[in-house]
């Protein structure tokens, strides 16, 4: 094997192709990391101390005569090597300088004089086509002349004559001969074509390419490898320097929360969460956080909470989260792990359309050099690798469109997640038969999960005691580190996920329109009738979480009376409780179709609140504590476990614990295997109840200011609203509940919706051919008493917008719905919003055609579930989705009626065309089963 100091890996991105395993699995002694990014370096790191090599970390950039020249030049790309970490921040700032404004023209460059300013803490390797008049001779101490398969022996006597120091390289774009094929089919049009090789050679084969090479450039390898020591850095907590330790900031919190510390409840749990949080030296985490928060609220309307930092009164005291944990049985060990060493994730939501000023807010506090969003790493899936292999070895895309179905699909945490493509090819009979006729299709299984791309994570960011560039670089084209979640987790990087929720930015919206201040909305009692009478009576459009069928089902099955209801709902409409009859069972017993059933009065104060259902997580932890007396690290080894379902076995250690413990609490092994059962099954359902509080605590924000302000809350969705169908639907909602509207008006309509003199009315900008450019001349015209263009004049006087006609289906087919005997219909007309999978029977409704999907039993997904028996007849059969002026619902035209009924939609129907439907819906499954049809339109 020969010592390779610049390798190109998958983090090249569509320039090069080879897994790091694979590429450091190549390597002798040490090797060295060069990719045009520093994206790889921490699964790099992970990788050679896995395989017991030596790391050396390099970043390859093109280097042009003056890069802040807006033009192509000549480029070469050369090979920058950290000598020790002071060189390893340089080269990352060098990544920085590269995508800077001035040098990036196309792709990250920078120029030849910039190689004076970087210091011996660096190695230069001189690139393939250096232009030898620009290497500044003055710095051949560390700049080496490379001599690889690419190098001209013109160029070599150039050096030699100059006494510059020779070392050989590879310069691979793969790491083996075998995977050239895969290459040229990752990188596609963009691929390097030369005769010379662009594996990773060893030194017989470069020495075969170079016969003329001297010996020293094979040695020089070792002696530069020797002289590379830089280690990725563990990153240091933020030192923040608060005016009072975390314990007084609770102390003097706790009065504007109402609460008494000398409460032994509250007292003890405080004392609790404060040795717990000293004893891992999170102190810190929790100021730079609060301050960010107070910061924040001061702004904007910040969210309750999200996910488990709901559980923590310090949370709670500091401003951090608006939630009384102890008020609503959430749990702080479901926040902070004993058993672990690893920061807590506490996650906020801002409004989304002021979620920037957060991240400008701890650019300023702790200075910008120390400030960067958190990037992502993008990986080839199946199915998307199916599509692009197929199309670069031009397989038709019909030939591959069953294998795509088929694909064996498995979760992240799987160890054969990226073999899923070979499981395929291996297991399934489609896979074999595509396989046998076009097996060059195979090189698809070493592309699964190769790097695709990068970008910005939506809402990471990451703060650092010392400059960013100590850790990673920076992209100053995008303000992102080139570093993902896990490689800031390996580096100790503090990351907070700042996320935008549009919900508050429409909240705010309504707050600053009827001038309540947003603390009069986050106190605000959580027992307010009017409010849960928005959800009772089916008023849900533009309330969080509840525009979804699945939360509007339960909502109309159970009714909400209290705010524990909501959190329920929040929980249980997600697909275990749901198929599993967990979410049945709990409506059952809510409303007294069953009585309620406790295992045992241990149990019962545990699930009370949920009718001695077990629909939380934190239920789940507070029964294997109390009646099973397990370890709070036994706990959470159970709820982790839980979660990924491990299998009996696994279980079965846990189950002899908990026994013992409950037989210590005076229970009968059978009441004992009873309760283990019950969690056993629920909690792998089970939901985080510090989540489902929090995001309740939003639908319910929503619900008070709807019930007091509906113009108002109105007018902020429709601002905020994601298309113009999402528009139409919550104006159907308003006309519905007796408000009025206006599309547009022409002497008094602002640039969006607004509400005046009590009626709403739309914006400038809904109207066809009027931006906002000329919405707001439109304005401003207005204020100045000046006339409108002609064009104006007439845009404004012949205004067309999505919003003229809500009521398709009324304004066409009222009259039938009112009188549908009168029309040879013997069935009354039901609205699509009042079919519900717990009501079978028979409907007939009006639906516009807006999704057709034809369907067929031999499709491969099909016949593998049914072990390759192929349908000889009445194999087809079609799915669509219809909607009235009142919500979609799915239907299906089954293979039996398919003939008649299904084949003339798909030759002649349109989307967007009209029909009267009769059809079934099958308890259990909303979904209309269609028996006749009419064409309306």
């Amino acid at each position: 094997m020969m010592l390779h100091l610049r390798t190109r890996t998958e983090y090249s991105f569509r320039k090069a192709f080879g897994s790091i395993p694979n590429v450091v699995n190549c390597a002798s002694e040490a090797i060295g990391i060069a990719d045009a990014g520093t994206w790889g370096h921490v699964n790099f790191n992970k990788e050679c101390i896995k395989q017991k090599k030596k790391p050396i970390f390099g970043v390859e950039i093109g280097v042009v005569e003056d890069a802040t020249e807006r033009a192509r030049q000549p480029i070469n790309y050369m090979a920058f090597l950290a000598k020790n970490n002071s060189g390893l921040t340089e080269i990352y700032q060098l990544v920085t300088k590269s995508t800077s404004k001035e040098n990036f023209y196309y792709i990250p460059r920078i120029s030849y004089y910039d190689l004076f300013e970087i210091s011996e803490n660096v190695i230069i390797l001189t690139g393939t086509n250096p232009n030898l008049g620009l290497i500044p001779l003055t710095r051949k101490k560390h700049i080496y002349f490379e001599i690889n398969p690419m190098t001209s022996k013109k160029s070599f006597l150039w050096a030699k004559e100059k006494r510059f120091q020779f070392v050989a390289t590879s310069d691979n774009y793969y790491p083996k001969v075998t995977d050239r094929k895969a290459y040229e089919v990752l990188v596609g049009m963009n691929r390097t074509e030369r005769t010379q090789p662009m594996h990773l050679l060893n030194e017989y084969e470069l020495v075969d390419c170079i016969p003329w090479i001297p010996d020293e450039a094979i040695q020089m390898t070792y002696q530069i490898a020797d002289e590379c020591n830089a280690e990725l850095p563990q990153a240091q907590m933020i030192s923040f320097d608060p005016v009072k330790t975390l314990e007084q900031m609770c102390i003097d919190g706790a009065p504007e929360r109402k609460i008494d510390l000398k409460d032994k409840v509250y007292g003890d749990r405080l004392r609790r969460e404060i040795d717990m949080i000293a004893s891992k030296n999170f102190e810190d985490y929790f100021y730079v956080i609060a301050d960010m928060i107070n910061y924040a609220k001061q702004h904007m309307l910040v969210g309750p909470a999200r996910g488990s930092s709901a559980g923590s009164l310090v949370c709670y005291l500091t401003g951090i989260t608006d939630i009384d944990p102890i008020k609503f049985d959430l749990l702080f060990e479901r926040f902070i792990d004993v058993t672990r060493a690893d920061l807590p994730d506490i996650d906020i939501d801002f409004q989304d359309d002021k979620r920037e000023m957060v991240f400008e807010y701890l650019r300023q506090k702790y200075g910008a050099e120390k400030v960067a969003h958190l990037g992502t790493v993008s990986r080839y899936k199946a199915k998307s690798t199916i599509t692009e292999v197929s199309k670069e070895l031009g397989i038709p895309a019909w030939e591959v469109n069953d294998l795509k179905g088929a694909i064996i699909e498995r979760s992240s945490g799987d160890a054969r997640a990226a073999m899923c493509i070979m499981d395929t090819f291996n297991d399934l009979e489609i896979g074999k038969k595509v396989l046998e006729k076009y097996p060059q299709i195979r090189i698809a299984e070493h592309m699964e999960n190769h790097a695709r791309h990068n970008g910005v994570h939506a809402a990471g960011i990451i703060v650092t005691e010392d400059p960013v560039s100590k850790y990673c670089s920076v992209s100053a084209q995008t303000g992102a580190a080139q570093i993902d979640k896990k490689d800031a987790e390996s580096l100790n990087l503090l990351k907070i996920d700042a996320l935008g929720l549009r919900t508050l930015s429409v909240l705010n919206d309504v707050l600053e329109q009827v001038g309540w201040e947003r603390d009069k909305l986050v106190n605000y009692p959580l027992e307010d009738p009017e409010a849960f009478d928005v959800l009772n009576k089916e008023r849900y459009a533009g309330i969080f979480q509840f525009e979804g069928y699945a939360l509007q089902s339960l909502t109309r099955q159970m009714k909400i009376s209290n705010f524990e209801d909501i959190a329920s709902i929040t929980a249980l409409a997600r697909p275990g409780p749901l198929t599993s009859g967990g979410t049945t069972q709990f409506i059952k017993k809510r409303t007294g179709a069953e009585p309620v059933y406790y295992i045992h009065d241990m149990v019962k104060e545990v699930t009370k609140v949920t009718y001695g259902i077990v629909v939380y997580q934190e239920q789940v932890m507070t029964i294997a504590r109390e009646v099973g007396k397990l370890t709070w690290e036994e706990v959470n080894q159970l709820r982790r476990a839980m979660s990924k379902s491990l299998g009996e076995e696994f279980f079965d250690q846990y189950w002899q614990r908990f026994k013992v413990g409950a037989l210590e609490n005076n229970l009968e092994e059978k009441k004992a295997r009873e309760i283990w059962d019950n969690i056993n099954t629920m909690g792998s359902m089970a939901f985080n109840r510090s989540h489902a509080i929090a995001y309740a605590i939003v639908s319910y924000w929503c619900c008070v200011l709807k019930s007091k302000f509906p113009l108002e809350f109105a007018a902020a969705c429709l601002r905020n609203v994601k298309d113009d169908d999402q528009g139409v639907k919550l104006l159907r909602e308003v006309v519905r509940e007796g408000l009025g509207y206006k599309p547009y008006d022409k002497y008094r309509s602002e640039l969006n919706w607004s509400v005046q003199d009590g009626e709403l009315i739309g914006g400038l900008i809904g109207i066809k051919g009027v931006g906002p450019k000329m919405a707001e001349d439109i304005i401003e015209r207005r204020k100045l008493k000046q006339p409108l263009t002609p064009r104006q004049d007439k845009l404004l006087d012949q205004g067309e917008t999505p919003f003229d006609d809500i009521f398709e289906c009324e304004r066409r087919f009222g009259h039938i719905k009112k009188d549908p005997a009168a029309h040879k219909i013997k069935t009354p007309i039901t609205d699509i919003q009042d079919l519900e999978a717990d009501n079978p029977g028979e409907f007939v409704v009006f639906g516009k055609m807006m999704e057709k999907n034809l369907r067929d039993l031999n499709e491969a997904v099909n016949l593998v579930k049914r072990g390759g028996r192929r349908a000889e007849t009445h194999n087809l059969w079609l799915n669509m989705k219809f909607e009235d002026d009142t919500g979609p619902i799915l239907a299906g035209i089954d293979r039996w009626k398919y003939p008649k009924l299904g084949k003339p939609i798909v030759e002649e129907g349109r989307i967007g065309d009209w029909y009267l439907l009769k059809g079934r819906i099958n308890k259990g499954f909303r979904k209309l089963q269609i028996d006749k049809w009419r064409k309306l339109t």
